[in-house]
């Protein structure tokens, strides 16, 4: 085992132990610009479910350090915990490595991965291993064409490939390939003509670009990049009428989940048999501009609807007379304090679990409600 990081036993979880300990302790393997201090830097970030930082960290200490087969083992679990394709495929090389340099750790492959197969190391092909008759290999099935371009820059985008790195055309077709994949055209389509002002003879980004214009049905605008498309690789031309028709259904489909669905507001119906009992009134108030919150309820007092016609005001207040019509729910004030008060209409309405009262006066209202 190298000594690169003075493993001193072949425990994952004991190296980190060990290393927490150090770094408690003020000790020398977490010193400053450490290996174990990047260690558990790119640690922390794995075990708090941050994979994508795990892996950026692990992965320098890996390219610094291609002997530690912790950090090969980590950069290969944080890259599986993306459950990305490509990164999968990565982190077997990782895995692979890690395996090779310390055995011990395809023990606990199972437990850290679930569900993942676990790559075996690569032995060399000697007489004692190799099978008398080898059985003939399946013929593996090798993206091409459109097919392969996609998977050769998703790869890329995965495990920072140069294909997509920055200013490389790649690196918008990426973008504009995930957009595409989950129907959303327009953005797909900038991002393909930012990869064409780089790359303009690329005949995959241009059928992709007419694709995502044809699925939003600017197919004029559409053909001259479809024929630039054939002119380069004339296989397109097969796949894109199927091509086109798939894009317009996820593209309806999306359109048509961004509608907004409106219920109209439920007609208040004004009238009916009058509940009679106590009226809670208050009043919305506005706070003032740059207040939250904007509005408060303001206590206004309540009344008292009796049913031989007359009312109280409060409990110790004065009295009135009201008349009511259960036609349209208007409550006329025919004396007392609340004819005094001025309002310039009071309604009654029902409502489901409180009766409410509304009185209406210039420019502000009541809300009195009775839960009886």
């Amino acid at each position: 085992m190298t000594q690169l990081y003075a493993q001193q036993t072949n425990d994952l979880d004991a190296y980190i132990k060990r290393l927490r300990h150090s770094l408690a302790t003020g000790g020398s393997e977490t010193g400053f610009l450490s290996i174990g201090s990047d260690f558990l830097y790119a640690q922390d970030y794995l075990e708090a479910g941050n994979y994508s930082s795990a892996e950026y960290s692990f992965a320098s200490i890996v390219r610094a350090h291609p002997e530690h087969a912790f950090a090969n083992y980590q950069y290969a679990v944080s890259l599986l915990k993306q459950k990305d394709t490509e990164k999968a495929k990565l982190a077997q090389q990782y895995f692979q490595k890690a395996i090779e340099l310390e055995p011990s750790l395809k023990a606990r492959y199972e437990k850290d991965v679930p569900g993942q197969a676990a790559a075996e190391p690569k032995k060399p092909a000697t007489p004692a291993n190799r099978p008398a008759e080898a059985a003939p290999a399946k013929p593996e099935t090798i993206a091409t064409g459109l097919d392969a371009y996609i998977s050769q820059l998703k790869h890329s985008y995965a495990t920072g490939g140069k294909e997509t790195q920055m200013f490389a055309p790649g690196q918008e077709a990426i973008q504009g390939i995930l957009y595409y994949e989950k129907g959303e055209f327009s953005s797909a389509e900038t991002r393909f003509s930012l990869s064409l002002s780089v790359d303009p003879e690329n005949p995959y980004a241009n059928y992709l670009k007419a694709v995502s214009l044809a699925a939003q049905g600017k197919d004029a605008e559409a053909k001259p990049f479809y024929q630039k498309a054939v002119a380069g690789d004339k296989a397109l031309a097969a796949r894109y009428i199927g091509d086109v028709a798939s894009g317009k259904a996820k593209w309806n489909k999306l359109q048509a989940s961004k509608q907004v669905k409106t219920t109209p507001a439920k007609k208040v119906t004004y009238g009916g048999a009058l509940v009679y009992g106590k009226y809670v009134c208050d009043q919305s108030v506005w706070n003032g501009p740059n207040v939250s919150p904007a509005y408060r309820n303001e206590y206004k007092g309540y009344f008292a609807l009796k049913k031989d016609g007359t009312y109280r005001w409060l409990d110790d207040g004065g009295t009135g007379k009201y008349s009511y019509n259960a036609k349209t729910g208007a409550i006329t004030w025919l004396s007392g304090p609340m004819k005094g008060k001025g309002p310039k209409a009071s309604k009654y309405q029902k409502g489901t679990t409180v009766a409410q009262v509304t009185v209406e006066f210039n420019g502000f209202s009541w809300n009195c409600g009775c839960n009886k």
